[in-house]
């Protein structure tokens, strides 16, 4: 997709960058509902979505545009994976955001990641107060820090059944179409400036 600064314009790729438009918001429309419904997002969604992003990026601007895609991919699942390392998230999560940096690129990774960040962190705490946990999770919080960093405690981990199944796919799409609709489609000026 041609850049022009920080903005996608998918009209001036034709119609590769419609195709790329079309491909991420359904990609993000169905890993959502999977997540939702099923609390998983299957790698038949996710591995077909990254090749084609890393296709179309190819076909729209050559060699330039594969590497853009390649580093939006890396950006994606690397940010992600870090996490799946600590646990708490799927895997299936952390190819999502791969496969949706390679369609979207390198350019608007960033911000994507940011977004699915605030978003994410919203709904976490909305479900808490819903489910009436929150000083609960704030108390093993504390705990947990506090015994991380003095030295004569042990380390208290968190637990899986303090957990409750939280649907970060959802978090993952509606951060990536938010940067891209307001980079691309509405030409605005990003919410917080990302710059490398």
């Amino acid at each position: 997709m041609a850049l022009e600064g920080d903005v996608i314009d998918p009209s001036s790729s034709g119609a590769v960058g419609w195709l790329a438009v079309s491909a991420s918001a359904a990609v993000m429309v169905t890993a959502a509902v999977s997540d939702l419904r099923f609390q998983r997002i299957p790698n038949k969604l996710t591995y077909p979505a990254a090749v084609l992003g890393l296709l179309l990026h190819l076909v729209a601007d050559g060699w330039p545009g594969l590497k853009d895609s390649l580093l939006g991919l890396a950006l994606g699942f690397g940010v992600l994976f870090l996490c799946y390392m600590f646990g708490g998230i799927g895997g299936g999560d952390v190819k999502l955001a791969g496969a949706l940096g390679a369609l979207v690129g390198f350019e608007v990774c960033p911000l994507a990641l940011l977004y699915m960040g605030l978003l994410g962190g919203a709904m976490a705490l909305s479900i808490m107060i819903w489910k009436g946990k929150l000083l609960a999770s704030l108390r093993r919080t504390g705990r947990f820090f506090l015994s991380a960093f003095v030295p004569f405690l042990e380390v208290e981990m968190p637990r899986v059944e303090n957990s409750d199944v939280f649907p970060l796919g959802v978090a993952i799409s509606a951060g990536f179409a938010w940067a891209m609709v307001e980079q691309g489609l509405l030409n605005a000026e990003p919410l917080l400036r990302i710059s490398f």
